[in-house]
């Protein structure tokens, strides 16, 4: 009986421990309802479709905090639930933090840390429905360097 008892902690640790585990791991990339800073120049971004029209923007601010802290949202002008993206990354950085997903009115914000010295990349789409004309895309980048 002692030995079945053990054998139930030792599994019901390892459950534990993975339940522990795995909110740290989408703690890494977690996004942010409000960005912290200041809207950097040249912001907003207009998502255009292929015609030149719009549908969306692209946001990017700046905060001094933890070496430098940028954060990136897409806002939706249309109404109702869309599809869409945005991606940050700094210059020394290949994979960019991520949101994407059903949405009514933004996505992310995303952020990164560490931006001080370094260059931002940001991109963001926004899809109102099928066919290229209803894709809307902007991107910036190398922006807020320094």
């Amino acid at each position: 009986m002692r030995s079945l008892v053990r054998k139930f902690a030792v599994v019901a640790g390892v459950v534990v421990a993975g339940v522990v585990v795995a909110p740290v791991a989408q703690a890494q990339a977690a996004t942010v309802a409000t960005c912290p800073g200041s809207e950097v120049s040249g912001f907003p971004k207009s998502l255009k479709n292929q015609l030149g029209d719009l549908a969306g923007s692209l946001h990017l601010w700046y905060s001094g905090a933890n070496g430098g802290t940028n954060c990136a949202k897409v806002y939706d002008d249309a109404s109702g639930s869309h599809s869409m993206s945005v991606s940050i990354r700094r210059s020394d950085q290949s994979t960019p933090v991520t949101d994407s997903g059903t949405f009514a009115t933004y996505a992310g914000g995303v952020v990164v840390t560490g931006t001080d010295g370094k260059c931002i990349y940001v991109s963001g789409s926004l899809s109102l429905g099928s066919g290229s004309v209803n894709q809307f895309r902007a991107s910036a980048g190398p922006v807020a360097c320094g």
